[in-house]
């Protein structure tokens, strides 16, 4: 077994993350630099700092020993109609599934963190957490109208035509994100 200078097969390691250039004395420096404002790269700074992003570029989404941002705190009737319209669409197309479609799903959760970006930082997990129950609770209650009708009904089974346009008439989905924005009143979640 050799011992000695293994730094070469590192620096030839850090060169190819620089794309093959020959200056390997800043090993982040190609590649990493490059991107570093991209999405949600975390920059050597960043994870120096603990200033962590997601992958869509949000600060402050880390939830790695923490419990404390499972809480309902207020978010935009923009976001609630939001969540409203992602839960019409699981039920509409998909039959109360998620579907299988990564662009439906890239963009609802773009949407989702552009928003968080809007907030303060320590509220952003709180926001997350609050459309997350929202989203459950929606579901919930469709899967309940839809069970009071059509009893042994589980999601993935067809739904009657008709139906869902009577659960999700307009006054019945105002009832569903309504009251005082994001509480656990207007979500009927118990937190």
């Amino acid at each position: 077994m050799q011992i000695g200078n293994n730094n070469q097969g590192i620096w030839q390691l850090f060169s190819r993350m620089n794309g093959g250039w020959k200056n390997t004395n800043m090993p982040f420096g190609g590649a990493l630099a490059r991107r570093s404002g991209a999405g949600g790269r975390n920059t050597l700074e960043d994870l120096l700092s603990g200033h962590y992003k997601n992958s869509y570029g949000v600060e402050g989404m880390c939830v790695t020993g923490r419990s404390d941002y499972k809480k309902i705190i207020p978010v935009s009737d923009e976001m609630k109609e939001h969540v409203l319209n992602d839960v019409k669409q699981a039920y509409y197309k998909y039959n109360g599934m998620s579907g299988d479609n990564e662009a439906e799903w890239d963009a609802y959760y773009r949407k989702n963190n552009e928003y968080f970006k809007t907030l303060k930082r320590e509220d952003r997990l709180s926001a997350c957490w609050t459309l997350n129950q929202l989203h459950l609770g929606i579901s919930r209650k469709v899967t309940e109208a839809i069970q009071a009708k059509v009893p042994g009904w589980t999601a993935g089974k067809a739904i009657p035509e008709g139906l869902l346009d009577e659960i999700f008439a307009e006054e019945n989905s105002k009832e569903m994100i309504s009251g005082k924005a994001g509480t656990a009143e207007s979500l009927d979640v118990k937190v």
